[in-house]
C-alpha cells in the first residue's frame, strides 16, 4: 500500500501537460504558466515537507501530554523521516547535477 507524503505528491505533475491546480486563495489567473511552474512546485513542496514536520511535532508534544495516539505519531513521524530522507536525496542530485552541467566545456 502506498503512503502519499503531503507536499511531494505534486512533484508528479512537473512534467504533466495540464498546469497544476491553484491553491486555495489563489484565483486560476495567478497560476504562472511555462517555466515557472518548476519552481512554485518546488516551493509547494517544501512548504508541505514544513507542514509534515510541524503537524509530527504537534503529535509528539500530544503523545509526551499523554493526549495523543502514540501509533498516528509513529505514522507520522515516520512519513516525516522519509519526507526528509527523498528531499535530501532530491537536493544532492539536483545539486551534483548542476555542479557538472557547469563543469562541461563549450
Amino acid at each position: 500500500m502506498a503512503i502519499p507524503i503531503p507536499g511531494l505528491a505534486a512533484i508528479g505533475s512537473v512534467g504533466a501537460s495540464a498546469p497544476a491546480a491553484p491553491t486555495a486563495g489563489a484565483s486560476a489567473a495567478a497560476a504562472p504558466q511555462g517555466a515557472g511552474n518548476f519552481g512554485n512546485t518546488l516551493a509547494q513542496a517544501v512548504d508541505g515537507l514544513q507542514s509534515q514536520l510541524t503537524a509530527t511535532n504537534a503529535q509528539s508534544l500530544s503523545v509526551a501530554a499523554g493526549t495523543g495516539n502514540i501509533a498516528d505519531y509513529m505514522v507520522s513521524a515516520e512519513q516525516s523521516t522519509l519526507s526528509v530522507q527523498l528531499a535530501t536525496t532530491l537536493t544532492e542530485k539536483a545539486t551534483g547535477s548542476f555542479n557538472m552541467i557547469m563543469d562541461m566545456s563549450l
